[in-house]
């Protein structure tokens, strides 16, 4: 047995590539996924089996797996008559793009929601319920429902004559 100076590098690629090989999806490809996968296993537990050490026997059949996986997974035109180095560097290309895909380009937005109507009231009513006078019509009812129900003189009979001045002036106020 003899040490490759690949066996380090094909076990770390194969790791990488071994799930891609069930996600691509290529019309050209002349083998099922299902056998590329098997064989990418085996090769995977050879090289364990092997703790960095690879016999010639078994980098080449790393290196006849690389090559025909290269073929279904690049198209003709992109290297004729590659290297090893060669194949193993399209390879590593084509995982450092296919791993950034699942990378946000952009930061997540929350989803735009319709621009809710501004509440059209005068602001000093928007200052008696402590509201900012960017308030929406939505949030304004809501206020505006609480303030009755707590300020109405029918529902507090022992309200002081400022609290129900101050109430017959939001009523006064509120645009319907």
């Amino acid at each position: 047995m003899n040490t490759t100076p690949h066996a380090a590098t094909a076990e770390s690629l194969l790791h990488r590539l071994y799930p891609w090989i069930a996600r691509v999806i290529h019309v050209r490809w002349r083998v099922r996924r299902s056998v590329h996968q098997e064989q990418a296993q085996e090769l995977l537990r050879a090289l364990r089996r092997g703790n960095g050490r690879v016999s010639a026997n078994l980098a080449l059949h790393v290196e006849g797996f690389l090559a025909r996986l290269h073929r279904e997974w690049f198209p003709d035109e992109w290297r004729p008559r590659p290297t090893y180095a060669e194949v193993v560097a399209d390879f590593e290309w084509w995982l450092d793009v296919a791993e950034r895909w699942g990378e946000s380009r952009r930061p997540v937005r929350e989803p735009r929601r319709p621009s809710e109507p501004m509440a059209e009231q005068p602001p000093t009513l928007l200052r008696i319920l402590s509201l900012p006078a960017t308030c929406t019509r939505t949030r304004f009812l809501t206020t505006w429902r609480r303030f009755l129900k707590a300020n109405h003189p029918d529902l507090n009979p022992d309200q002081t004559p400022e609290e129900r001045r101050r109430f017959k002036e939001a009523v006064a106020l509120w645009r319907r």
